[in-house]
């Protein structure tokens, strides 16, 4: 869970650098809406964004359905999803409907019993009701909405 806590600062922090203001969201909407931030630019829009951290280099995991059975973080009320990826440079911003467009697309519905095989197929954990898979970096660089925000790196 630190890991994630230190991919949201660093998030933050990125976001600010880019001019938007950037507002915690509360736990109820962290749990529920799955948003662990609230955006906007010159005081207009409401953006939320989901931050996932604790990625391995080139594995990026997308969640259908969360440990409990329920409608993974792809389905949540996110607008874009911030996943950090420092062989990117940075945080690697995509639409979180494209990106669940595309999994559904692409991703096989062949179970897999072990995440070693579980690219682009679905994976459930030992005693979970997940169902989550693996994409690359490559893949979701594929998407229409894929940007890097670089790291915030000026602590002048």
């Amino acid at each position: 869970m630190k890991t994630g806590r230190d991919a949201e600062i660093r998030f933050k922090r990125a976001a600010e650098a880019l001019g938007l203001s950037v507002t915690k969201s509360t736990r109820q909407e962290d749990k529920e809406l799955h948003v662990d931030y609230w955006m906007a630019l010159d005081g207009k829009g409401h953006w939320g964004v989901d931050v996932k951290g604790n990625n391995r280099p080139d594995e990026i995991w997308c969640e259908f359905k969360n440990v409990g059975g329920n409608p993974g973080w792809m389905y949540g009320e996110a607008d874009v999803i911030a996943f950090d990826m420092p062989e990117a440079g940075g945080f690697c911003i995509v639409d979180r409907d494209e990106l669940a467009s595309y999994c559904e697309e692409n991703v096989s519905d062949e179970a897999v019993t072990h995440k070693r095989n579980a690219y682009k197929k679905k994976y459930t954990r030992k005693d979970r009701k997940d169902v989550i898979t693996i994409l690359h970096l490559s893949d979701i660089q594929t998407l229409d909405s894929y940007r890097v925000w670089e790291y915030f790196n000026d602590y002048s």
